[in-house]
C-alpha cells in the first residue's frame, strides 16, 4: 500500500511521509561525515500529525532492526542513510551497520579497518572495491568513516561476485562444488508476487524462459545472502542491533531482504525508502521520505587509460583531448606519485583524485624509461578537465 494521493492519506494509510528539505543543495552539493543535520531539516508527515525526523527516530528508538533503501547513484539517498545512522548511533551499544557494498569474504578486512589496523586505501584496496562495487566512493566514502569514527562494526552482507556470476551462467545447480558452502542455508521461492516484479524487470532486457530462471536464482541468491548475514549477526547478538543499507530492489516492499530476516530470525524490523515516483511495489515501506536528489560535483579528470601491473600502475593510453597528455605525459610511463601521495595501485589514484575538481591543477611525478640510458624521473603539472 502506497500514499499515491490526498485521499489515500485521509484513508489512515500505514506509510508515513517523511519531507526532506535540503537546504545545501546549491552551496554545498557534496557531504561529509561532520556535517550538521541542519543540512536538510527533514520533517516527517503522517496522516494526522508531523514530527520531525529526529523524532520519527525517537519512535524507531527500541527496533532491532531498521533497512535504509537506495538507489546507488542517489545523494539525497546516502544523505538519509547517513542520518539515520547517526540518530541510532546516538546510542551505539550494540549497533552494528550491514551494507550490500562489500562481500562477505571480505569481513576481516573491514574488521581490520574499524579497529584501526589499516587505512581506508588498504580498506578499499583489499576489498577489491573498485572491481567490486565500483560506484563513486564519495557516495559511500561518509558513511563508512562515520562507522570507523564511532567504532560502528561494518558487516558485508553481500555474496562474492564470483558465486552470483557463476549462477548466471550455469543456474544454482551448475557451479562448481568449491563453491557450494558459499550458497545461502535455505531460499524460499514462494513469492509468486515477487517473481512477477522480477519478470518485469527482466523483460525490459530478455525473455528466455532459461535465462530468467537463472536471473531469479541470482537475485533470491543476493537477498538470501544478506539476510542470512544480517540474521546471524543478531542471533549472535542477542542485546543488538542492526542498520541494513542496500538497494531499494532488496528492501521495497520486503520482498528480498526484510521478508527473509523475518523467517529467519522473526524481526520484522522498518523498512525506509525515499518516495521515487512510480516504482511500484519496491516502493513500498514503512516510511516514504519526499526528497530532492542532489548531484555529486564534476570530478576533474586526467582522462588516461590505467596499466596496473606487479610493479606498479602505467600509462595504458589517452582519451579524447586529455590533459596528461597535452602536459607531456607518455604512454608507458610508471606514475611514480600523484601530488604528495605515492602511488602503487590503481585505488591511490582513485582516493588522490577524488575531490579534485576541473580546472584543478595537480603534479605527477613519473618514471619513464627512455630509449637509450638509465630511467628518470619527471614532473609535470597537469590541469585537470570535466569528465567526458
Amino acid at each position: 500500500m502506497r500514499p499515491t494521493n490526498s485521499a489515500a492519506m485521509a484513508n489512515g494509510a500505514r506509510y508515513c511521509l517523511a519531507l526532506v528539505l535540503s537546504l545545501a543543495v546549491v552551496t554545498s552539493p557534496a557531504f561529509a561525515v561532520d556535517d550538521v543535520v541542519e543540512h536538510m531539516q527533514p520533517i516527517v508527515v503522517e496522516p494526522a500529525k508531523s514530527a520531525t525526523l529526529p523524532e520519527l527516530m525517537t519512535k524507531l528508538r527500541s527496533e532491532r532492526l531498521v533497512y535504509v533503501g537506495e538507489t546507488h547513484t542517489a545523494v539525497a539517498d546516502h544523505r538519509i542513510q547517513l542520518d539515520v545512522l547517526r540518530a541510532m548511533a546516538s546510542r551505539p551499544e550494540g549497533l552494528a551497520l550491514g551494507v550490500e557494498w562489500f562481500q562477505a569474504r571480505f569481513q576481516p578486512v573491514l574488521d581490520d579497518y574499524i579497529a584501526g589496523r589499516i587505512d581506508e586505501a588498504e580498506m578499499l584496496l583489499r576489498t577489491e572495491y573498485y572491481d567490486r562495487w565500483r560506484f563513486d566512493y564519495r557516495l559511500y566514502r561518509p558513511i563508512v568513516r562515520f562507522a570507523r569514527e564511532k567504532g560502528i562494526p561494518i558487516i558485508a552482507l553481500n555474496a562474492s561476485k564470483e558465486l552470483t556470476s557463476s549462477i548466471s551462467k550455469e543456474g544454482i545447480n551448475g557451479i562448481p562444488t568449491s563453491m557450494r558452502d558459499e550458497l545461502p542455508d535455505s531460499y524460499d521461492v514462494s513469492d509468486k508476487h515477487y517473481e512477477g516484479q522480477l519478470r518485469s524487470t527482466f523483460e525490459q532486457h530478455g525473455s528466455d524462459d532459461a535465462a530468467f530462471g537463472r536471473f531469479v536464482e541470482v537475485q533470491l541468491t543476493w537477498d538470501e545472502s544478506m539476510a542470512q548475514r544480517a540474521a546471524d549477526y543478531l542471533r549472535d547478538h542477542p542485546d543488538g542491533r542492526m542498520l541494513v543499507l542496500a538497494g531499494r530492489g532488496h528492501i521495497g516492499g520486503r520482498f528480498g531482504i526484510p521478508n527473509r530476516v523475518a523467517r529467519r530470525t522473526a524481526l520484522q524490523g522498518k523498512t525506509i525508502l525515499r518516495y521515487v515516483p512510480n516504482a511500484g511495489a519496491f516502493g513500498d515501506a514503512d516510511y516514504l521520505l519526499l526528497a530532492a536528489d542532489e548531484e555529486l560535483p564534476p570530478a576533474g579528470m586526467l582522462r588516461v587509460m590505467l596499466d596496473e601491473r606487479d610493479d606498479g600502475v602505467f600509462i595504458g593510453g589517452f582519451g579524447k583531448a586529455s590533459p596528461a597528455e597535452d602536459a607531456g605525459v607518455k604512454k608507458g610511463d610508471r606514475i611514480l606519485a600523484i601530488n604528495d601521495r605515492s602511488i602503487g595501485h590503481y585505488v591511490d589514484i582513485k582516493l588522490e583524485m577524488m575531490d579534485r575538481k576541473p580546472g584543478d591543477k595537480v603534479t605527477m611525478k613519473l618514471l619513464r624509461d627512455p630509449l637509450i640510458g638509465s630511467d628518470r624521473t619527471v614532473d609535470l603539472d597537469v590541469t585537470l578537465a570535466p569528465g567526458q
